[in-house]
């Protein structure tokens, strides 16, 4: 029965813990936001370019050695 006892108290804690780590959150700006998702998007389409590139060239030769 104490180990019952003991789990809601722990379980309160645990909230009031996760309430107090949550209000020391910084939100980045809209701003920054964006840039970070645009620096993102660009880097992806340059390593996916970049893949395609790499991906036709060995398809190329596989097939220049099969032929």
């Amino acid at each position: 029965m104490d180990r019952l006892k003991n789990l809601g108290a722990d379980t309160s804690q645990f909230a009031k813990d996760i309430e107090s780590e949550a209000k020391r959150i910084t939100w980045p700006s809209r701003q920054e936001t964006v840039k970070s998702t645009l620096a993102v998007i660009v880097i992806s389409a340059i390593f996916a370019s970049f893949l395609g590139v790499v991906d036709y060239a060995f398809s190329w030769v596989i097939r220049q050695i099969l032929s």
